[in-house]
């Protein structure tokens, strides 16, 4: 309807009249072109994501639901409840632990001090090459392993005792060397402190 009315003969003696008018009109044309444009990029623009509560899923713009996971039940290394088999760090740390209580239990006033030291820790592969360990199927979180121990008896502590089933007494250093036992590194069942305990504590396989 603009274009017609811009094409409708004007007298000449309105000349400059029909310059104004048209210039008007084409005026308002170029505004009216720039607010649709700029209405249809604001539409495209405008994805408001919900809030997310604690617990809830998130739902996303493309209407796809991504659950939130707890922290305490991630799992892997960005996780914090990474397994055993895949974190040898804090295994170490936990047979080192677990065994210096088993030492305290086994020997009591017997030992004034006492060294562990790991010298193996058993992946997945490792358990399937030895059939004790193979029929035990251990879990994620079960880490089969080998120790060396190194006792010092207290001054009244029986040398004898610390070395049933291994172990040799050094005189010159006072020490009960040469101690070495197997075991598997396990949730505690009771739920309770210590986290990890160990069992089938022995020589041997």
């Amino acid at each position: 309807m603009l274009i017609l009315l811009i094409d409708l003969g004007i007298p000449n003696k309105d000349y400059e009249g029909e310059k104004i008018m048209k210039k008007i009109l084409l005026g308002l044309l170029a505004v009216l072109a720039v607010a649709a444009l700029v209405a249809c990029e604001s539409k495209e623009k405008l994805e408001v994501k919900p809030e997310v509560k604690s617990g809830e899923s998130e739902v996303v713009a493309s209407g796809e639901e991504t659950p939130v996971v707890p922290k305490d039940q991630q799992i892997g290394t960005a996780g914090s409840n990474i397994p055993l088999k895949d974190n040898f760090t804090e295994a170490e740390l936990e047979i080192k632990r677990a065994v210096m209580d088993l030492i305290r239990e086994s020997y009591g006033d017997n030992v004034y001090d006492a060294r562990v030291n790991v010298t193996k820790m058993y992946t997945y592969e490792d358990e399937q090459q030895v059939p004790a360990l193979k029929e035990m199927n251990l879990t994620a979180n079960e880490v089969a392993f080998e120790v060396s121990c190194e006792l010092k008896p207290s001054v009244s502590g029986d040398v004898n005792l610390l070395t049933i089933g291994s172990g040799v007494y050094d005189e010159e250093t006072g020490w009960v060397t040469e101690k070495y036992n197997v075991g598997v590194l396990k949730l505690n069942p009771s739920g309770d402190e210590p986290k990890y305990i160990i069992d089938g504590f022995g020589t041997g396989w």
